[in-house]
């Protein structure tokens, strides 16, 4: 998978043509997945062309709002990844390029021979969001995904946002296309938040992580003393050797134990382990 940094100018000299995938993706959530699907099933039916994906470093919310992210860039290109993509344009969004106009837009899908644009039924881009779908269909063949529901409620950031605050992980993991997850630091056990991520709520739960490509298993406290920015730790059953300083961890979030609401509960206890052991033995 190649990533492309796209500032909606340049000409990346693709020989061949693309299906390109429209929106912001702040998550990737099975509503998103609906128009993957599509945008693969038209790669089965045009093997000659590559796959492409728009994704945004940030969203209008963070930039305008100053909202924190709800997923890192990272974690997002290691799903695309997964997901088969020949190439991303990864957009750094900042207000200049929120300026850039929806036929600028367009004139530049054009130059970096988009031939099919997949998106969903709400799509607009550009300036003022002036260019909607019946706009590219003035120039691309527009594939138009229908919007996934759960319970009869549309799937959206939003409700993943809530979820997080809220510490329901499996409810998080149950609307995403891979299990949330972040990238960190740490400092032999204990770890840093995301400074630039929607807080996590404080609490004890089930984990899986990636330490120099080994997969360990265990749970992570995060701490609830605002005035410690690392009161947060991380116990690894299979681990034999703690990790040095400043090794990075990929942290997949499996389920939550408990809640952490009061300074004598800020620990992990032997009913923690034990109720971990449990979950990865089921």
């Amino acid at each position: 998978m190649k990533i492309f940094e796209w500032s909606f100018k340049e000409n990346f000299e693709l020989k061949e043509e693309l299906i390109i995938v429209l929106g912001t993706f702040e998550t990737l959530h099975l509503g998103h997945y609906e128009l993957i699907k599509l945008a693969k099933d038209l790669k089965n039916t045009y093997p000659q062309r590559k796959l492409a994906i728009m994704l945004f470093s940030n969203s209008y919310k963070n930039i305008i709002n100053q909202e924190k992210k709800v997923l890192q860039t990272k974690t997002r290109l290691y799903t695309l990844f997964n997901l088969e993509f020949d190439y991303v344009f990864l957009v750094d969004v900042n207000k200049d390029k929120l300026s850039t106009s929806h036929t600028n837009f367009v004139n530049n899908l054009k130059l970096n021979n988009v031939k099919i644009v997949v998106c969903g039924p709400d799509f607009k881009f550009g300036f003022r969001k002036l260019g909607d779908i019946d706009y590219l269909k003035k120039y691309f063949d527009v594939y138009v995904a229908s919007e996934r529901k759960i319970q009869k409620q549309k799937i959206s950031t939003s409700l993943i946002r809530e979820f997080i605050s809220e510490g329901k992980i499996s409810a998080v993991n149950a609307l995403m296309i891979e299990k949330y997850a972040f990238i960190t630091n740490l400092e032999k056990l204990k770890f840093k938040f995301p400074n630039n991520l929607l807080k996590l709520k404080s609490g004890i739960y089930i984990v899986n992580c990636v330490i120099s490509d080994l997969e360990y298993h265990g749970l992570i406290r995060i701490g609830n003393d605002m005035e410690n920015e690392i009161d947060n730790e991380i116990y690894l059953f299979d681990l034999e050797l703690i990790p040095s300083k400043y090794e990075e961890v990929f942290i997949e979030l499996e389920d939550t134990i408990r809640f952490i609401n009061f300074k004598h509960e800020n620990l992990i206890t032997d009913f923690d382990l034990e109720v971990t052991k449990k979950w990865f033995l089921k």
